[in-house]
């Protein structure tokens, strides 16, 4: 009968290895075929030696495996996953304009609106928050944070009284337990911050409601506060990520009342100027260092945003993630490559929190769509 050219399946050798001899075609000789019927073939490999059957999915999957999740009864494979928030731990206090500091699975938030002004202090774990028996010394809204859950500072904030009293500008220092009073400096409140507990900066802001816009940078060495070099564009209601000496600013309030798409970046001396966000926003959080940060939520003056924008050291560009709930003034911790969002306002203050992730390899499910 001569040869017959066999496809992909005949080359599936046992143990599911595909023979490399002629890979995917090749010839069978005519002593293996008898007709061109398919009840003359004599075997098929087993589905098994191709695909494996884990009940649950592999604990270390490569990128391009497959498997059947006989758990959930779903063909899987190790895919790549796009940028993405997912749903976390709700704070138990509903916050807006709140300080914080840490990464995505160990998150400090402090102070805030509730509606007052609050001293509630809440730890994440990545799953659940945790209320703190003791809090801020200091209730106050509109505060930054810098350091770690175990270590940080929170500065400058407004505690009412229509302006921003001394009170408001106190700096309080954090030990994983307890806060106490540290030395206060000259920003009162809407200023941006980041570094850590013994090296944070504080830089823009406002000394009262909406009558000034601050460019002054203050340094702090978790005792006392020294001057740095002034912002390029004084602003309030802005962010910033980074340490004291590699900093990035983005975003804020304009004196006159408009928002900002402003990028700065400092290097421990002096601000110059990085490249504008894509929407100019105020209220918006972010995570991240100079070179890596992104940017979330925020409002343009009209709405609240949900969109997410990355930084690569030189420009801003979007990214696909979007937050569930669109909102200004969240809490932020972690990176840019696993960030944290909590609280804020969508119209009325939230407790819901959510996780950013940056895309890379993972678990997906087959489909037919």
């Amino acid at each position: 009968m001569g040869i017959k050219t066999r496809n992909f399946a005949n080359n599936i050798l046992s143990g599911g290895t595909i023979d490399g001899t002629d890979f995917l075609s090749g010839t069978l000789p005519s002593s293996n075929i008898t007709n061109d019927s398919a009840a003359s073939v004599t075997s098929i490999p087993s589905i098994s030696n191709v695909v494996s059957t884990v009940a649950g999915d592999p604990p270390s999957p490569a990128l391009g495996d497959i498997w059947y999740n006989s758990s959930t009864n779903a063909l899987k494979f190790q895919g790549f996953l796009s940028d993405a928030f997912s749903s976390g731990g709700n704070l138990n206090t509903a916050l807006g304009s709140l300080g914080s500091s840490g990464t995505q699975t160990a998150a400090l938030a402090f102070g805030g609106n509730d509606p007052g002004y609050s001293t509630a202090t809440e730890l994440y774990d990545g799953s659940t928050w945790t209320s703190n028996p003791t809090g801020l010394n200091v209730g106050r809204s509109i505060l930054v944070g810098a350091g770690t859950q175990t270590a940080s500072v929170a500065f400058g904030g407004y505690a009412g009284g229509g302006g921003a009293p001394t009170a408001g500008v106190s700096v309080e220092d954090w030990d994983g337990s307890t806060w106490t009073t540290g030395t206060s400096f000259n920003t009162k409140y809407g200023n941006a911050g980041c570094g850590s507990q013994t090296a944070a900066l504080s830089t823009g802001g406002s000394g009262a409601p909406l009558s000034d816009r601050l460019d002054e940078t203050e340094e702090y060495n978790g005792s006392t506060w020294t001057a740095g070099g002034n912002l390029g564009t004084a602003r309030t209601y802005f962010k910033a990520t980074g340490t004291q000496t590699a900093g990035l600013t983005f975003g804020g309030f304009l004196l006159g009342g408009t928002e900002t798409n402003a990028t700065e970046e400092y290097d421990g001396s002096s601000w110059t100027t990085g490249g504008n966000l894509g929407t100019s926003k105020r209220n918006l959080g972010g995570a991240g260092i100079q070179t890596s940060s992104i940017a979330f939520g925020g409002t343009d003056g009209t709405i609240y945003l949900a969109t997410t924008e990355e930084y690569n050291g030189t420009s801003w560009s979007s990214n696909t993630a979007t937050l569930s709930t669109a909102r200004q003034s969240p809490g932020s911790a972690g990176t840019s490559s696993a960030a944290a969002a909590f609280g804020g306002t969508d119209g009325s203050l939230t407790n819901s929190t959510e996780e950013y992730n940056e895309a890379g390899a993972g678990a997906k499910t087959f489909t037919t769509d």
